[in-house]
């Protein structure tokens, strides 16, 4: 059974990231797409009655490996039916993923539980809101699934990422609409500072993503921050990052 994407933190980006006014404008490279998703390059403004809260004793848990791209399991038309299925644009096109339908083997490639060995394109906990996995969409992307600290390396951009959105996911869980962007904004400038670094260092394993040496798979795993409609953004974005972690 199909369940519904938690996509709160791309569309508040989206919106602050296309903004016609200048102090919310994130910067080139690859790594505005990490921007698009938090919008961490905007001026830090008042903190929101929600949050940032005390994160200080925040602890990142470990990333699970992502499942190897292009498995072959979703053709473009699925990409495209669920993409639209679960953005609610045309929820006719939801009933073929059902088990025992023809998606169901496709569905099953893009749903995977927190519990499960490796994760696809979305991660649910229960019966809960699911999560994208951009870091190991990344990982897989940059060829780093082998340096992810699960898998005994010595850490992975997939690694970085995760702590970091996993720090301004705490700080933030009680904000939601124009107060998440604010709320984000703060805790990147603070408590979540360090975390935001360690991706950002020019020395470190997400080194690729602050130009454009990055593989051009990369920019599947993110959403585009130049589309301004957030349904349209979420439905491109699910489309692309299906296509290249379920698809052919």
């Amino acid at each position: 059974m199909l369940r519904r994407l938690l996509f709160v933190g791309f569309a508040v980006a989206a919106a602050a990231a296309c903004s016609a006014d200048d102090t919310n404008v994130a910067d080139g490279g690859h790594d505005s797409g990490y921007d698009a998703v938090y919008p961490k390059d905007a001026v830090v403004g008042d903190v929101a009655s929600c949050g940032p809260v005390d994160v200080s004793g925040y602890q990142p848990e470990p990333l699970t490996p992502p499942n190897p791209p292009h498995q072959g399991k979703c053709t473009t038309q699925q990409a495209s039916d669920y993409a639209e299925c679960t953005t609610g644009s045309d929820t006719s096109l939801c009933d073929q993923f059902d088990d025992g339908k023809p998606g169901q083997t496709c569905r099953q490639c893009i749903e995977t539980q927190t519990t499960d060995p490796r994760w696809g394109v979305l991660v649910f906990q229960g019966q809960g809101d699911g999560r994208p996995n951009i870091e190991g969409c990344v990982d897989d992307a940059l060829g780093q699934v082998s340096q992810e600290k699960t898998s005994g390396g010595s850490g992975s951009c997939g690694d970085l990422l995760f702590a970091s959105y996993g720090c301004q996911d705490a700080a933030c869980d009680a904000c939601t609409g124009g107060d998440f962007d604010t709320c984000v904004t703060a805790a990147v400038a603070g408590q979540c500072k360090s975390y935001d670094t360690s991706v950002e260092s020019p020395n470190g394993p997400c080194a690729a993503l602050l130009d454009d040496a990055a593989p051009a798979d990369v920019d599947d795993c993110y959403p585009d921050a130049s589309i301004v409609d957030p349904t349209q953004q979420e439905i491109d974005w699910l489309n692309r990052i299906v296509g290249y972690m379920c698809g052919s």
